[in-house]
């Protein structure tokens, strides 16, 4: 009886820690982490949320690998522009990342494709710039107030980049593409963006 009373409290710990993933337990990765061969910890309170995906979302990052444009739309709306954000913390998707950003709804977005076009490798820079170039030319749309602090942000940055003589030719030159559009916007001055660089 004795025995039998000590089970009870291990059986019913079992079963409550049943009902929640287990911290080491088998969960589709993303590329990136799967190559590591660490298997992703489940996040405690505070901390960021790991890399982990779901077949879904594993299967339509592979196909927007190569950057086609309907499965870079899709991707945008799998994930959305905070979930793009989230996974171009990982080296594998930061391309396919900012490529798929162009397809974002806002500008929240755009301080970060800036940053990469100022600071990632060719390649990545010239994903994001291109993405950003993208965005300015979408129609003109009324922009939320909640988004107006990074267009203004992100305009800034790229009017730095464009500014940089020192900075790679490309990169230049498509920071002033996306700039001149994006002065319809009243987030830059078209007299303060440097002239167009092709034209030379």
């Amino acid at each position: 009886m004795r025995r039998l009373l000590l089970a009870l409290p291990l059986t019913a710990w079992l079963a409550a820690c049943g009902k929640g993933k287990a911290p080491d337990a088998a969960v589709p990765t993303s590329s990136a982490s799967a190559s590591s061969g660490s298997a992703a910890a489940t996040p405690e309170a505070g901390e960021e949320p790991d890399d982990r995906m779901d077949a879904r979302e594993s299967a339509q990052w592979a196909a927007a690998r190569d950057g086609e444009p309907e499965e870079l739309m899709r991707l945008a709306d799998l994930e959305g522009c905070e979930g793009l954000r989230r996974r171009a913390s990982l080296p594998d998707l930061l391309g396919t990342a900012v490529l798929a950003m162009q397809y974002c709804r806002d500008f929240s977005e755009l301080p970060f494709l800036a940053q990469i076009g100022a600071e990632g490798s060719d390649a990545e820079a010239h994903a994001a710039l291109s993405s950003a170039v993208a965005l300015a030319a979408r129609p003109r749309q009324a922009v939320d107030p909640e988004d107006a602090d990074e267009l203004h942000v992100g305009c800034a940055a790229l009017l730095s980049l464009a500014r940089a003589t020192a900075r790679p030719r490309e990169r230049r030159v498509l920071a002033i593409r996306s700039l001149r559009m994006l002065a319809e916007y009243g987030c830059v001055k078209r007299a303060d963006i440097p002239a167009d660089l092709d034209a030379h």
